[in-house]
């Protein structure tokens, strides 16, 4: 969460969760956390909320009716009941564990907790976060006593991030909700995230514009790179990521047009764009904002050097297709059978 200033926590509850195929049950505590401690406070509030990061927005689902999502009506419950926020978190706890019954899943502290004072675009809203920690780490204790030092350590919860997480906001509730997800551990990604949560992700600028990111580099691997050398690769992608940088919306046409010049490869990449949205249940990639932090994040995961069977790598500053297509010459040398870069300077450090 980008601004945390006006988050207050009102109310938490800690209860132990085990792993229900290992019959571990589960331990609810009696009372509420006592948040009178201001840098307690403080404490939890940067542990719960630091992990939230990513521009990814989810909504709660069901196959039938929203209604029934059980963590969607524990949520709407906490918000018009907050009084009753102890046995909702009891609930909660319980639904955790009939989910909780993969091998892998390990037991841990689940926190329940209600936030006021939450920035949502223009809109300040309550949240209920869900926090699970399964980890712990030694630590260190040292003791003055009469002038001497004493070493000793405990077991205890990292306060760097959290396990599994999530923020369930108080808007949009006729249609699910918005919720934010970290998940820390891959091992067991689906009991968090469909299981216990059953959400998915919400089709908004930021999912249109990683998928779309996401067909480039699909494309680029799957089709571009093996048709062309990787120079042309290289070029596909940095001529993709400048006009999203430099683009308020996206339009496939104009986007096609404007990185690809080859007929033949431009037919192929419309045709290979319209199978990858069918085959993921993604509208027309057309007409919609081009989210600028996502384009942002996304870019460290494109390729953009050249690795050569010599030991040798071409790599280039950032995306800027100029790069490339005027300073960097393929060719093929005939008295050596091999193929070789030019690469054109003014001046080296």
């Amino acid at each position: 969460m980008k601004d945390r200033t006006q988050v207050r926590l009102n109310q938490l509850a800690v209860h132990r969760v085990g792993n229900k195929a290992k019959d571990e049950g589960v331990l609810i505590s009696k009372e509420l956390v006592d948040l009178r401690d201001e840098q307690l406070s403080d404490l939890l509030l940067n542990y719960f909320l630091s992990p939230f990061k990513q521009e990814e927005f989810f909504r709660f689902t069901h196959t039938s009716d929203l209604a029934l999502n059980e963590m969607f009506a524990y949520a709407a419950l906490i918000f018009a009941e907050p009084q009753n926020f102890h046995e909702y978190s009891i609930h909660i706890l319980n639904h955790l564990y009939e989910q909780s019954d993969h091998p892998k899943v390990k037991s841990g502290e689940l926190y329940v907790v209600h936030f006021s004072g939450c920035l949502m675009e223009d809109d300040i809203v309550d949240a209920v976060g869900i926090f699970k920690s399964e980890n712990k780490d030694t630590f260190l204790t040292i003791q003055d006593e009469a002038d001497e030092l004493n070493v000793n350590y405990h077991f205890g919860v990292n306060l760097k991030g959290v396990d599994k997480g999530c923020m369930i906001y108080n808007t949009q509730a006729e249609d699910g909700f918005r919720v934010k997800l970290v998940d820390a551990n891959g091992y067991d990604a689906a009991f968090w995230k469909e299981d216990f949560l059953n959400v998915t992700e919400l089709k908004d600028t930021n999912f249109n514009t990683k998928a779309v990111l996401n067909l480039c580099k699909d494309f680029s691997e799957e089709v571009f790179a093996q048709k062309e050398s990787k120079k042309a690769q290289v070029e596909f992608i940095s001529r993709s990521v400048d006009y999203f940088s430099k683009s308020e919306t996206f339009d496939l046409e104009e986007f096609t047009s404007s990185v690809i010049d080859e007929p033949e490869t431009k037919e192929r990449f419309m045709n290979y764009s319209q199978s990858y949205a069918e085959e993921r249940d993604i509208e027309g990639f057309t007409d919609f904002t081009i989210n600028k932090n996502t384009v942002k994040n996304m870019k460290r995961k494109f390729r953009n050097f050249i690795k050569l069977d010599t030991q040798i790598e071409i790599k280039f500053s950032g995306y800027n297709p100029e790069q490339s297509e005027q300073y960097v010459e393929r060719g093929f040398d005939q008295e050596r059978g091999m193929h070789f870069y030019k690469v054109y300077f003014y001046s080296e450090s």
